[in-house]
């Protein structure tokens, strides 16, 4: 994990992408976290999870053909495009059958949101990707 140590403005907010071979569960995403369900900490990464599902933005629709409505081509987040890495991450695993989510995080919407907005992550291993390095602040 990288921490971010630069300056820190008023408001940030950070771009995340998830690829998963199930639908997105808390289960799946502590384990990912290195949290176990009984951790003293797992009220914190529960809170995490909860975040980020309700910050999944639901109006992509990753099928749709170039010059419709948000192509794959043409990801936004917060009104930001999304690198070209993301988008090559996205159509991948969409070719292979993969679910994938975007959203963004930020650091207006209570505590959880804004502690993980000041760091900047990657995570996988089997199950989920989680990329949270699209930063902006």
């Amino acid at each position: 994990m990288k921490i971010r140590a630069g300056f820190v403005s008023n408001s940030s907010s950070t771009s995340f992408l998830i690829i998963s071979r199930n639908d997105l569960n808390k289960p799946d995403f502590l384990e990912l976290m290195g949290v176990k369900p009984e951790s003293p900490i797992a009220n914190v990464f529960s809170d995490f999870f909860l975040s980020v599902t309700q910050n999944i933005d639901t109006t992509v629709d990753f099928a749709l053909p170039r010059g419709t409505a948000t192509p794959i081509a043409g990801l936004k987040t917060r009104g930001r495009d999304l690198p070209d890495h993301m988008v090559a991450k996205i159509k991948e695993a969409k070719d292979r059958g993969l679910k994938v989510y975007i959203g963004t995080l930020s650091n207006d919407e209570g505590e959880i949101e804004s502690f993980f907005c000041t760091d900047s992550f990657e995570m996988e291993n089997e199950k989920i990707y989680f990329n949270g390095l699209e930063c902006g602040w």
